[in-house]
């Protein structure tokens, strides 16, 4: 596979599992769904950020790897604020 193709799929996936991720949020039920699928957006924008680092760094200013990274980040905060509003 092209370097080209992975650093385009990589940054339209980590911002799209990161949409699905954030949505998790909103029914505790889906909550570990949102932290497993935000552990492959993680990954997928660190991708996308490493290949535009070594390659692709004059042409794009700001990838779409940011963009998955914040958004795959959130249920993680979520988390992590569920767990010490409620601890005793």
């Amino acid at each position: 596979m092209n370097v080209k193709h992975i650093y385009i799929w990589s940054g339209y996936l980590s911002v799209a599992i990161g949409i699905v991720a954030t949505a998790c949020i909103f029914r505790i039920q889906f909550l570990k769904l949102g932290v497993g699928l935000a552990m492959a957006g993680l990954i997928l924008s660190l991708i996308n950020i490493f290949l535009n680092a070594k390659y692709y760094g004059d042409q794009e200013r700001i990838p779409r790897g940011y963009f998955g990274m914040f958004l795959s980040s959130l249920p993680v905060i979520f988390l992590m604020l569920v767990i010490f509003k409620f601890q005793k």
